[in-house]
């Protein structure tokens, strides 16, 4: 009896269960519930800018997060958006809301993005009353740890973001 094609087929079933042994896997698709999470997240963030709590409000960034606010530099850590959010939330007229209408998280389930409107009350420099400003907002959320934290925050300010473009 020849022994060779049984050896031969044993060495090729051999060689192809160590090539795929060594395929990365495909990750598991958990975006349904990393989105859960993350518009969750946005509820507790939301409540802490209600409740002007500067502290917890700056806890949702990553250390390295990166602010955008309009007509201001960059505002780059969590100390530093941690004092301005803290300034912000001292004017007796702060509030801020926002909203998310989409998150879109990655298959890697490392990354998201989230897109929404906000409005946001502060006190006019001249007169102190109340001014309301409306737009809409990209935040970039990525995975810390296994948390999710605010990578990138861009408020985009602007017309009534309800309203159809022209």
């Amino acid at each position: 009896m020849n022994l060779r094609p049984i050896a031969a087929f044993f060495l090729v079933a051999l060689l192809y269960a160590c090539a795929s042994a060594t395929q990365p896997a495909e990750p598991p698709d958990n975006r349904a519930a990393d989105e859960a999470a993350i518009r969750s997240l946005v509820q507790e963030w939301k409540a802490s800018a209600q409740a002007k709590d500067a502290a917890k409000f700056a806890s949702f960034y990553a250390d390295d997060a990166a602010l955008m606010l309009e007509a201001a530099p960059l505002i780059s850590g969590k100390p530093a958006i941690s004092d301005t959010i803290g300034g912000m939330m001292q004017d007796p007229n702060f509030a801020l809301t926002f909203d998310p209408n989409r998150v879109d998280v990655a298959l890697s389930g490392d990354l998201a993005s989230e897109q929404g409107t906000y409005e946001i009350t502060t006190s006019d420099a001249k007169t102190g009353k109340p001014v309301t400003g409306r737009g809409k907002y990209v935040v970039v959320w990525k995975k810390v740890d296994g948390a999710w934290k605010v990578l990138v925050d861009a408020p985009i300010s602007g017309a009534d973001p309800a309203a159809p473009a022209k």
